[in-house]
């Protein structure tokens, strides 16, 4: 989005002094971090196998073996278990089965009463790393999120947003809106929120944010609109692979499973310069994320009624994700019974 999209806006804006370089500071760099545009490890043949094996589902095998090199050095390995770690979407079956102890062990550098996330102990090495320690240890600011879009990972620039608007409780001015790197598909985080429609910049009925502002958005132009749009991509590459017959009603049946536009502003590879968002979703491990992802925003009470309404939309994508929800169902332990 660009000043000369959002006059309304900015008109609005006018008179309220906002101290926009008190909000914005120059990303200059942190600590003796090296660039992360190539992840130091993600070469090494060793971390090629376990991150595909990974991408296939093969969490048994992969995280142990992620874990081995992330204790020798691998800044790859550290990185993408810094995620997992944080993001129990990304944590499958195999994953949450584990004990405490095991899962810790597994996922975590040693140290502390519950071991330290990798993401802290490549940060000194790794800016991108950094990035994410900062944004995790609310350490910094805006700067985070541009330092983000400077690494062209727009994922992570619209999460570190969203976690900062949601600290301050407060969205952001004009002057940061108009800036190069800030997403046209969080508008809605202004300031003088609730704008008008013309301000949204993107001229179409079915965007979600129109309804930040409290208009109707008709579930067809929703649709269309999730069958064009960037961040409805992950959505389509999931249908694509899962139900490809009816692919605009899954994208929708998912979307409404994901129960807000935040949480689709969320969704994105887990670390760009190991995988694009593409190929994650496509695979197995993306697919996975996805069904889990939605499996947490309800209760386990919850999600079977959540399911039927859902498969009003799309049979398809509810039949899949009922069956991923049962991936991490397990049985009890048998009790015996006492002697009469």
């Amino acid at each position: 989005m660009r000043q000369q999209d959002m006059p309304l806006r900015v008109l609005r804006q006018l008179g309220k002094q906002v101290l926009f370089g008190a909000l914005v500071v120059a990303w200059a760099g942190y600590g003796t971090a090296t660039d992360a545009d190539s992840i130091p490890g993600r070469a090494d043949p060793n971390f090629d196998s376990a991150f595909e094996s990974w991408l296939s589902d093969e969490e048994q095998d992969a995280l142990p073996a992620l874990s081995r090199l992330a204790h020798d050095g691998n800044g790859a390995a550290r990185v993408l278990l810094g995620v997992i770690d944080k993001k129990s979407a990304l944590q499958g079956p195999w994953v949450t089965a584990l004990s405490r102890q095991d899962r810790i062990s597994v996922l975590r550098a040693p140290g502390g009463l519950s071991g330290q996330n990798w993401m802290t102990i490549a940060a000194p090495d790794i800016a991108y790393a950094q990035l994410w320690s900062r944004l995790w240890h609310v350490d910094g600011g805006l700067d985070i999120a541009q330092g983000f879009a400077d690494k062209g990972d727009t994922r992570a620039v619209r999460e570190a947003l969203l976690v900062i608007s949601s600290r301050r409780e407060s969205g952001f001015p004009a002057e940061l809106l108009a800036a190069e790197w800030f997403p046209a598909t969080l508008s809605y985080l202004a300031a003088d929120w609730p704008a008008l429609p013309d301000e949204l910049g993107t001229g179409d009925q079915g965007d979600p944010q129109l309804r930040m502002s409290g208009q109707y958005v008709d579930d067809a132009d929703l649709r269309g609109w999730l069958g064009q749009s960037d961040l409805g991509a992950p959505l389509r590459n999931v249908c694509d692979q899962q139900c490809p017959g009816e692919v605009s009603e899954c994208s929708l049946a998912l979307y409404k499973g994901l129960g807000s536009y935040p949480a689709l502003a969320m969704l994105g590879s887990p670390v760009p310069d190991l995988v694009s968002s593409d190929e994650f979703y496509q695979s197995p491990r993306g697919r996975a994320s996805l069904a889990r992802r939605i499996m947490l925003t309800r209760s386990a009470r919850m999600r079977e009624a959540d399911l039927v309404r859902l498969g009003d939309v799309s049979t398809c994508a509810a039949d899949w994700l009922r069956d991923e929800y049962g991936r991490y169902a397990y049985s009890l332990p048998t009790v015996p019974l006492s002697p009469q």
